[in-house]
């Protein structure tokens, strides 16, 4: 069942999808992306959630939230416009997290940031970046547990994203270029990306039709498509996936 939202806190600063936070009616904090965030982005967090869960990585506890129209009506034409009702995404707040940072990377483990970046490059996600010049990691670090957690995955499934523009910008660069030059890596993920797509008939059977569409009246289909979505994660079998160009 999903989880209902009893009551919305206020929007985040954080994020260029400014997700509400609310709470549920199990007393826990979500943040909730929904009609403003694009319902194309709430099926890439729900597929790329699902996925990382399947590869281990540790992606805060998420699930599919409803909101009452009554709530949503109350606040529409004001600070609730872009949240919308009915089913939406919702993230846990993690407790105690900042941005990942420099000082944080030297900190992770090394198998952790080769699963990230083979991840992020499975799925075409660009959306994780680090240079001395800046970025947007989309990491958390937990300062009471001391490790990493991955969020934001609403840019995934880009079709510009390329295994070079990954050597160059990804916060896990380093690790990716490893994989490019160790085929037993390689084969590893390939596995593992196998093993995980025997999970995606369940995982896109499970997204709420409403999100196919762009308006509540379900007459506009979204841009992105679960045949993309499938396309995307089977690019791995193509011998030339790792090779740099």
């Amino acid at each position: 069942m999903p989880i209902e939202i009893d009551e919305v806190l206020r929007r985040s600063e954080q994020g260029a999808t400014e997700p509400y936070i609310c709470r549920g009616s199990d007393g826990k904090l979500y943040f909730v992306k929904g009609k403003g965030a694009g319902y194309d982005s709430l099926i890439k967090e729900w597929v790329a959630g699902q996925i990382a869960l399947h590869l281990g990585l540790p992606v805060p506890r998420f699930c599919i939230v409803t909101v009452p129209r009554e709530l949503y009506e109350a606040g529409r034409d004001g600070p609730l416009r872009d949240l919308g009702y009915g089913l939406l995404f919702g993230s846990e707040n993690v407790e105690n997290a900042n941005e990942m940072s420099f000082v944080n990377i030297l900190q992770a483990p090394a198998e952790l940031k080769h699963d990230i970046a083979a991840f992020d490059w499975w799925i075409q996600n660009g959306d994780r970046t680090l240079t001395d010049a800046g970025g947007n990691p989309n990491l958390l670090w937990s300062e009471t547990e001391h490790r990493l957690v991955v969020i934001d995955h609403n840019l995934a499934f880009d079709e510009e994203v390329t295994l070079h523009s990954q050597l160059q910008s990804h916060i896990f660069r380093s690790s990716l270029s490893e994989i490019c030059d160790q085929t037993d890596l390689q084969d590893r993920y390939n596995s593992r990306f196998e093993q995980a797509l025997m999970e995606l008939p369940q995982i896109l059977g499970d997204i709420p039709e409403r999100w196919h569409y762009v308006d509540d009246a379900c007459t506009v289909e979204i841009n992105l498509s679960l045949g993309r979505v499938e396309d995307t994660l089977k690019r791995h079998r193509v011998p030339a996936f790792w090779e740099r160009t």
